[in-house]
């Protein structure tokens, strides 16, 4: 091989090659769900946001450890189109959750689904978190886990420059 074209190559390996312009999106899964604390959000009545969903339950310590960046991230974000949506996948009882909700100080809209949600958007883990555009089409999915606020921010940032 020349080494013209192993530069070649090794510019390729190092920036990503492909023969397609962007990503692939995809759409993302819809959904109508009950709100903690009464009504219900629905993903087309998200369009034209940027919505950062959060998957999470009350028994995962890193989900209630992120509870504090969420928060922070929120009152960031109050003057924009990015909207933070939690998605519960708890299974208890509505008001129990609603208590859990208000003694933790979630200020960010909680709502409530079964982990087949989750699955549809590609939880194998939680937290999971995943971006949604103001056209209804997954952005990005970041690895299951803790993200601190700088990383959440970060995410948004890429697509909403």
């Amino acid at each position: 091989m020349s080494r013209a074209a192993l530069g070649l190559a090794l510019l390729c390996l190092l920036a990503g090659c492909s023969d397609q312009a962007s990503p692939k999106r995809d759409a993302a899964p819809t959904f109508d769900l009950p709100l903690i604390g009464g009504g219900s959000v629905s993903l087309d009545a998200l369009r034209g946001k940027v919505v950062l969903i959060d998957f999470w339950a009350t028994w995962c310590p890193p989900c209630v450890l992120e509870i504090a960046e969420l928060n922070a991230l929120q009152k960031e974000l109050e003057a924009t189109d990015v909207r933070i949506l939690a998605i519960s996948i708890d299974t208890v009882p509505a008001d129990e959750l609603a208590a859990w909700v208000k003694q933790h100080g979630i200020t960010y809209p909680v709502a409530v689904a079964t982990s087949d949600l989750a699955t549809d958007y590609g939880a194998d883990a939680f937290p999971f978190h995943a971006l949604v555009g103001p056209d209804g089409q997954v952005l990005e999915r970041l690895e299951s886990g803790f993200h601190a606020r700088e990383e959440l921010r970060a995410l948004i940032a890429r697509h909403t420059r």
